[in-house]
């Protein structure tokens, strides 16, 4: 490992350190009918195309196409969890804090990526992302967000949007910065994500009320969280210009191979 990997590894190592980790484990226990389905299907689209052309790229303004639909989707999300929150009843006022953090977490992130593209010379100004136009699959993403915002129910905010789409982009931010690392343009608005997100799915599950796992109920709330990562999946290989549409069964394995066109 080089010394900038090295360097890197300790970073994703420092953001959580305080983290119980026993307190994690018992919320996996708790909820492994959620837990295990969903990283069932997020180790499935590690695997996928997407993460061979990250693995495979010589430098940092290849990533450009990539690096610019995120900053749109970077850009949208906090707007979303700010709606959660202002949107929220009296009666659930006791999640406000939770959400105020994500969002305060996330508000500057389009801004440090934004940075780091003119750094790395991927845009000459600022204005050139306002010209970029999102793809169908970066907007059914973000599209999630708002539609769980609206519909206000808690509990499926947080399997879709903490749970499961949180957990697929810490597998995605640490894939991307490392390799970043690796081309001597690692940055933090890619570094700070990985830990960040990865306990992010799982700490949210203290909020999550109870649920029998047999119950029709616990099928809503997976299928809406394996709703996160197909469309998530859907929305980065639409960066590189690959079309894939998985499709979860309820355990967390692929109903039929990914399309690719």
């Amino acid at each position: 490992m080089s010394h900038n990997l090295a360097a890197n590894a300790d970073l994703f190592q420092f953001q959580y350190e305080s983290v119980d980790q026993m307190k994690l484990e018992a919320l996996r226990r708790k909820h492994g009918w959620l837990v295990e389905p969903l990283e069932r299907a997020c180790d499935l689209v590690a695997k996928m195309p997407f993460f061979r052309w990250v693995r495979e790229l010589r430098r940092p303004s290849e990533l450009k196409c990539a690096a610019q639909q995120l900053y749109c989707y970077s850009a949208a999300l906090p707007k979303a969890m700010g709606l959660m929150l202002g949107l929220t009843p009296t009666r659930e006022s006791g999640m406000m804090p939770f959400y105020a953090k994500h969002a305060y977490g996330q508000a500057d992130h389009h801004l440090l990526l934004r940075r780091w593209m003119r750094k790395q010379g991927l845009i000459a100004v600022d204005a050139e992302l306002e010209l970029v136009i999102p793809s169908l699959e970066t907007n059914a993403c973000t599209n999630l967000a708002y539609q769980l915002a609206i519909e206000q129910d808690r509990d499926k905010w947080l399997v879709a949007v903490h749970g499961a789409i949180a957990r697929c982009a810490s597998g995605f931010y640490k894939v991307v910065a490392l390799k970043l690392h690796e081309l001597d343009a690692g940055d933090e608005c890619f570094d700070a994500q990985v830990d960040v997100d990865e306990h992010r799915s799982l700490r949210c599950l203290e909020h999550l009320r109870d649920v029998n796992p047999a119950s029709h109920r616990a099928r809503v709330l997976l299928s809406k969280a394996l709703e996160g990562v197909s469309l998530w999946a859907s929305m980065i290989h639409s960066w590189i210009g690959i079309r894939v549409s998985p499709a979860f069964a309820l355990d967390g394995t692929l109903l039929a191979n990914p399309r690719l066109v």
